[in-house]
C-alpha cells in the first residue's frame, strides 16, 4: 500500500504529458523587423523610388544612381526621425 501511491502519482505525472524528460528544442526564430520598422522601410524605400524619378525626369540628376542618392539625402534631410534598420527587407 505505501508503494501505491507513489507510483500512481509518476504515472499519472508521465501519462499527462508534463514529463521531467521532455527536451524542447531550441530554434531560433528567423529575424525580423518589427512591424513599425518594417513600415519605415517599406516607406523609405518607395519614398526614395518616387524621387528618384521625379529628379530622373526633371533632368536634375544624370543617372539613377545619382538620383537615388539625391533622393535618400533627401529623405534623410526632410525626416531625421526615421532610424532605419541595418536589415531592411527589400534592400
Amino acid at each position: 500500500m505505501k508503494y501505491s501511491v507513489p507510483a500512481l502519482l509518476l504515472a499519472l505525472t508521465l501519462a499527462s504529458g508534463c514529463s521531467l524528460l521532455q527536451v524542447k528544442s531550441k530554434k531560433s526564430a528567423p529575424v525580423e523587423l518589427p512591424p513599425a520598422a518594417a513600415v519605415e522601410a517599406e516607406f523609405h524605400d518607395r519614398w526614395v523610388a518616387q524621387r528618384a524619378h521625379e529628379l530622373l525626369g526633371a533632368g536634375t540628376a544624370k543617372t539613377e544612381d545619382e538620383a537615388k542618392a539625391m533622393a535618400a539625402a533627401e529623405f534623410a534631410k526632410q525626416y531625421p526621425f526615421i532610424r532605419l534598420r541595418a536589415a531592411k527587407s527589400n534592400s
